[in-house]
């Protein structure tokens, strides 16, 4: 496979042994989806990759002599509502839109209806939150402050319930109990689309990636390769020697304790281009990594570099048999 990496600027110069707690992880994103249809070809994916923005073009058709209309899905990760999950590369604030997504057909913007669910322990439990007046989505808003206002009569029936969790902390004054979240949000735009009949339709898919990554690479750091996740770290993003000495090198000319490198990492499901009648007729991928003094590596077969900062992959007749993750190197200017 040829090699190439993207990964997180969090700049700092936290010591290797501290990266556990300077990390925030990607959450996985990917295409439209619906259920097979065996009239349904994808002719043409054109997928563009960037720390800022993803891009999909697709362009179908629709075989049969008669129009087929289908359900239109864009799920969303799972925001899990627990300890830690603060620490994840959320977008935007945006509680309905997190990934800023839009969607047109044909040129025209499609407006597709936000279906949200708060599971506990496998559990449908939106009515009752939204009866207390708690918002569904668990992070980075209110839903913490005002379900830690709820009386405590209340608590052991949503602790029960898995709904909230009872943690011990203090802000600023003496250790006291809190109610967090720990319900799951579960959220996808969905809409119905009419495919013609003999005819081909365009759809493009426009949204911001969720972005991880480390103050610090692992690469290049003392005894680094004894570290347990170091040899997984490097087959999913097939980071390759060339890369590895580049970094190694940069340390030792800066005389420096640390890799001078930030990492930003993007997952993309890229598997369910396998759910058409037909493989992807012609695959097309960028993958820009933003400057061009970072590195990035991914694997994919036959990658081409053809811009100072673009990376791309073109294949016919392409079925997707995994997911794409992207490993972005930033140089850190300390």
């Amino acid at each position: 496979m040829t090699k190439h990496a993207v990964l997180v600027l969090l700049v700092g110069l936290m010591p290797w042994c501290a990266r556990a707690n300077d990390t925030s992880a990607a959450l996985e994103t990917g295409g439209l989806r619906f259920k097979h249809d065996a009239d349904i070809e994808m002719r043409a994916e054109d997928l563009f990759i960037s720390e800022k923005q993803v891009r999909i073009v697709y362009k179908f058709f629709n075989t049969s002599a008669a129009d087929k209309t289908i359900m239109i899905a864009f799920p969303m990760p799972d925001i899990v509502g627990k300890e830690g999950d603060e620490n994840i590369g959320i977008p935007t604030d945006d509680p309905e839109n997190i990934f800023d997504f839009h969607v047109t057909v044909d040129g025209k913007a499609v407006s597709p209806h936000l279906e949200q669910t708060a599971l506990a322990n496998g559990v449908d439990q939106s009515a009752r939150l939204r009866k207390l007046g708690i918002p569904l989505m668990p992070i980075r808003g209110p839903a913490g402050e005002r379900l830690d206002q709820l009386p405590k009569s209340n608590w052991p029936e949503l602790v029960k319930l898995g709904v909230g969790a009872i943690e011990t902390y203090g802000t600023g004054g003496p250790m006291q109990d809190h109610l967090v979240p720990t319900w799951t949000l579960r959220s996808a735009y969905t809409w119905t689309q009419t495919f013609p009949a003999g005819r081909e339709i365009t759809f493009e898919q426009i949204y911001r990636p969720s972005v991880g990554g480390s103050v610090q690479t692992i690469i290049g750091a003392d005894k680094w390769r004894d570290y347990p996740d170091a040899r997984g770290f490097l087959a999913a993003y097939c980071v390759d020697d060339d890369l590895i000495r580049t970094i190694e090198r940069a340390r030792a000319t800066r005389q420096l304790p640390y890799p001078p490198f930030s990492e930003r990492s993007i997952a993309y499901v890229l598997s369910t281009g396998a759910n058409w009648a037909a493989p992807i007729g012609e695959f097309h991928l960028t993958v820009d990594k933003g400057e061009a003094t970072n590195l990035v590596s991914f694997c994919a077969e036959g990658v081409k570099k053809t811009g100072p900062t673009r990376f791309e992959v073109r294949h016919a007749n392409f079925t997707p048999t995994g997911d794409l993750k992207i490993v972005i190197f930033v140089p850190n200017q300390n």
